[in-house]
């Protein structure tokens, strides 16, 4: 079995687990924390090498750059009261009020990149919890699949032996969790609601320069309507790059029509539309990468779904409910932690 507990071997995990969650990243992450203060066993299987999903930051070079989510906003109570723990803590500080325009609204970023966000996560639950949970990364499920007492997930290549739990919560961008639920045959009226959930595609372009681009403060656009860009930001004007570095996100539509092209192809359409964003600066290094669930089109207007109840609660979170976006995914996991506690 792979994988380990924060801070002890996977193998001292309890055979019947209270909760098996599948994805690490915020939602996941933030479910498990509730479920272990109180005092639930769990858990979590992620298919990457580490934790944080679209929470993602990445190093070229002497460069760090935020390629997934860029800031992150306030709007509930809920999430206020998490942030100033993040704050307190010097994970996350107000970055700015506005791109352009200030409207006296904070934007956050994280300190050290937004994976950083996700990993301050990971340490805490080595504490806030009786029972810390077991994280097993480079784990792919393949299939959920009732028993006559609870859940079975079972893994691809045989890497990991399956796990079997009282309650499951997928956190997976909702069509691959839907996969997961139609592979070990949760039936198809229990997902119709489910499928009524889309995702944008979206296409990210990381570059490292040899100067300061001349972006307006604090370093970034926000361009929601622009058909190429629609985010552009120098993460070392942002504070987290120790070297010029820009993200560009391109447009839903664009990245789209662009999303079957070569890396090679993807960079010559958009060449000259880079240019007018760095200038005189010389690109040291380039690189693309695909968002093939970027966020839904349209959220589901719940935090969680509880798709069944028996053989134990099975409920799907993330980013693809509520509101959306960073503080979305966290109170989905909230939800969904809340949804299996009522229902174990």
């Amino acid at each position: 079995m792979s994988g380990t507990a924060f801070g002890s071997p996977s193998s001292e995990a309890p055979t019947a687990t209270d909760c098996l969650i599948v994805g690490a990243g915020l939602a996941g992450l933030t479910a498990a924390r509730r479920l272990a203060v109180a005092g639930q066993s769990v858990v979590i299987v992620e298919k990457a090498k580490s934790v944080g999903g679209r929470l993602a930051t990445r190093r070229i070079g002497r460069a760090r750059l935020d390629l997934g989510a860029q800031f992150f906003t306030v709007r509930s109570d809920t999430f206020e009261a998490e942030v100033e723990g993040w704050v307190r803590d010097g994970v996350a500080e107000e970055w700015c009020r506005g791109f352009g325009t200030e409207d006296g609204y904070p934007r956050y970023r994280a300190t050290e990149g937004m994976n950083a966000v996700a990993q301050h996560l990971r340490q805490r639950l080595m504490t806030d919890g009786e029972h810390p949970p077991v994280l097993a990364t480079r784990s792919r499920v393949n299939a959920v699949i009732a028993g006559p007492d609870g859940w079975t997930l079972t893994y691809e290549a045989a890497k990991r032996e399956p796990d079997d739990g009282k309650a499951v919560i997928l956190t997976a961008p909702v069509p691959q969790s839907i996969e997961l639920m139609r592979s070990g045959g949760v039936g198809r009226a229990a997902l119709r609601e489910l499928d009524a959930i889309k995702y944008n595609k979206a296409i990210a372009v990381l570059t490292t320069l040899d100067r300061t681009p001349n972006l307006p403060p604090p370093g970034a656009l926000q361009q929601p309507d622009d058909p190429v860009f629609t985010f552009v930001a120098d993460n070392q004007t942002k504070g987290i790059s120790d070297v010029p570095a820009v993200t560009f996100h391109c447009a839903h539509k664009l990245s789209a029509d662009l999303w079957d092209l070569d890396d090679g192809s993807v960079l010559a359409r958009l060449h000259q539309d880079l240019r007018r964003y760095l200038g005189p600066a010389l690109v040291e290094d380039v690189q693309v990468k695909r968002w093939r669930y970027a966020g839904p089109v349209e959220p589901h207007p719940k935090p969680c779904a509880l798709v069944v109840d028996q053989p134990g609660p099975l409920v799907v979170a993330g980013d693809g409910f509520g509101q959306s976006k960073v503080e979305g995914a966290f109170l989905s996991g909230l939800a969904a932690a809340e949804t299996v506690l009522a229902n174990l």
